[in-house]
């Protein structure tokens, strides 16, 4: 059948038959196969097209993109640039090598994340990122992200590596391997070691600003020797005294020393100008003896003040000593014979005095202070307890304030520490028999205590009375205070008032931990061997326990009788002294005891008929009772 014998009957009208229809849908699907082919190779084209478009460099950039991490700076937890890119160096050396620098830079900045992206394009400024090379970006990068720890740091650090109780060898080996490659031993010369190991002596307080110094010409400097560090050093110290004398031009500076007989020269005060100006010219050399303030006695405004100590007038309060080492009114200072001689102060041990901790070759000593003494003295016992330091024959003769001679046996060089600052200075023995722990003007200038207040490095503290009785003389006389036995108090005993009638309440025990579980049985069978508590089979009442750990390690347990038993208890409506009451029964007391008991509210016995209201739940179960 023809193509135009079909088109001819369907024409007319007549209805396709089968195969007609049949061939009709043969067509139309020859045409969609036509077109999908055609869209299909439209496709290839197009994808082929963009593949040539796309470079080799973008698709190993988004390769190597997937396989880093982003960066997130946080130098508290380590995270630095420096341990972030030490991870990836390898990557961006050998699996980027085929890449460009400015494909470099682009894959580094995608992985920064967006607060330190932006911190560092406000860094760059006003250059781009794309501008830098990539070794220029990781230098930026390692400057802005790096550690903020110095080279020194690091280096001190690894010098003070320990082991914890707690750290196993492992643990502590990387530790150490750490702090050993941080040390950066191999960029370390041995001048530089010097220096290292010079500049971690310096721990002194007066040493701060020569520290801070060579601190940074250690983390500067790289040819930096032990020579040059002593020269810096010198030179420091050299500007700090030329310092001081542009800032006081007028202070005196010469003092007479006579050295030929072994003698010294007391400090003398500059002469006030001639005229009626009430204000001396210049400053003294040392403080005020009525005040502490760098004036002189005849401008100080505590002249017709009267002292709340003392009840003496001309001097502030805590200058007794100083005021009574002082003659009355105006000294002369016209021409008088030089003498060489110190001056020490009288004892007074009637007056309230002051007293400073010192430490004489690392042994504690309480010297009294004592502004009116040029030097420092201690008795020959204390010499012989510091350990017989190598000793000579003493330089100067010393007299009391009334004039008489005061005898001195030897004098030595020896390290002094007071508030934590340590210096040398020159320590005066007194002979046998005269009982003086004296700290004189000599040590307060070489500490510089005249700058600060008196009470920071001192206490006022009131002589102690001659006829003090010993302690162990005590603890002999009263064996059976002392004991080490629980006591008992016969005087009284525990009694417990109910409110009505209350209806009992039983707490169960609570959970304790496991670790204290050892420590808890023992205290509580102890407890029931010296009589405090005695196990029960049944009570009415009963409150848990509370386990607290004392600073000495043992423990304290208690009954938690807030779980019922204190809201039914009658409140005792004794008075309670106030403060004033207490403060008012010690007056004129000048002997105080402090007594610490050992188990102080076991000894009291609770009354037989209160017993069944206080019974506890220990941790094994029974309930226990006061014995």
């Amino acid at each position: 059948m023809s193509t135009e014998n079909r088109g001819n009957h369907s024409g007319h009208g007549r209805k396709p038959t089968f195969e007609e229809m049949l061939f009709e849908l043969l067509q139309q699907q020859q045409r969609m196969m036509a077109q999908v082919t055609q869209q299909m190779t439209t496709s290839q084209a197009a994808t082929q097209k963009c593949l040539k478009e796309l470079s080799r460099d973008d698709i190993a950039l988004d390769a190597l993109a997937s396989n880093i991490v982003e960066f997130n700076h946080d130098p508290e937890q380590g995270t630095t640039f420096d341990t972030w890119f030490s991870r990836y160096s390898d990557l961006f050396d050998k699996d980027a090598a085929k890449l460009d620098d400015a494909a470099k830079v682009r894959l580094l900045m995608r992985k920064l994340n967006p607060a330190a992206h932006e911190r560092y394009t406000s860094f760059i400024l006003p250059k781009k990122p794309n501008v830098l090379s990539f070794k220029e970006t990781v230098e930026q990068l390692m400057s802005l992200f790096g550690s903020p720890v110095s080279v020194f740091h690091r280096r001190y650090k690894c010098l003070q590596v320990t082991k914890e109780d707690s750290e196993d060898i492992l643990a502590y080996s990387c530790r150490v391997n750490r702090a050993c490659v941080d040390f950066k031993l191999s960029a370390l010369s041995e001048e530089q070691f010097k220096c290292l190991i010079f500049v971690c002596g310096l721990r002194s307080s007066g040493d701060s600003d020569m520290r801070m110094r060579l601190i940074t010409r250690l983390n500067e400097a790289a040819d930096i020797t032990l020579t040059k560090v002593v020269e810096d050093c010198r030179s420091l110290v050299s500007l700090k005294r030329d310092n001081v004398l542009v800032e006081n031009p007028k202070q005196s500076a010469v003092h007479a020393v006579r050295h030929n007989n072994k003698t010294f020269s007391p400090p003398k005060h500059q002469s006030a100008p001639a005229g009626g100006s009430k204000q001396s010219a210049g400053q003294p050399r040392s403080p005020c003896w009525s005040c502490g303030g760098m004036h002189y006695s005849s401008d100080c405004n505590f002249k017709e003040h009267v002292c709340r100590d003392c009840g003496k007038k001309g001097h502030k309060e805590g200058y007794c000593s100083c005021f009574s080492g002082k003659p009355a009114g105006k000294k002369k200072y016209g021409a008088k014979k030089t003498k060489a001689t110190k001056v020490v102060a009288v004892h007074n041990v009637s007056r309230g005095r002051k007293y400073a901790e010192v430490q004489i070759n690392n042994v504690p000593v309480r010297l009294q202070v004592d502004s009116a003494s040029d030097i420092t003295i201690i008795t020959d016992q204390m010499w012989k307890q510091i350990g017989k330091p190598k000793a000579g024959p003493p330089s100067c003769k010393a007299v009391t304030a009334s004039g008489e001679p005061l005898g001195l046996a030897l004098e030595f060089w020896c390290d002094v520490t007071i508030q934590g600052v340590s210096k040398r200075g020159l320590c005066r023995v007194a002979v046998p028999g005269i009982n003086l722990f004296v700290l004189g003007t000599d040590w307060m200038d070489n500490f510089g205590l005249w700058d600060v207040p008196i009470s920071s490095f001192c206490s006022k503290v009131c002589s102690q009375p001659q006829h003090s009785l010993d302690v162990g003389q005590l603890q002999a006389k009263y064996t059976d205070v002392f004991t080490s036995r629980m006591g008992l108090c016969t005087k009284t005993k525990v009694k417990l008032s109910l409110r009505g009638n209350p209806k009992p309440v039983f707490r169960p025990k609570r959970p304790v931990a496991y670790s204290m579980e050892g420590a808890v049985e023992e205290e509580l069978q102890r407890l029931t061997n010296i009589g405090v508590l005695k196990p029960v089979e049944f009570s009415d009442w009963a409150a848990p326990i509370v386990v607290v750990r004392k600073p000495n390690g043992t423990i304290r347990i208690c009954a938690d009788f807030s779980t019922g038993l204190n809201s039914v208890l009658e409140s005792n409506q004794h008075p309670l002294p106030l403060p004033e009451d207490i403060f008012a029964s010690m007056a004129g007391c000048k002997v105080f005891s402090h007594i610490d008991l050992s188990d102080a509210y076991l000894q009291v016995e609770v009354d037989p008929d209160s017993q069944t209201f206080s019974p506890s739940t220990p941790t094994r179960g029974s309930t226990s009772i006061p014995a």
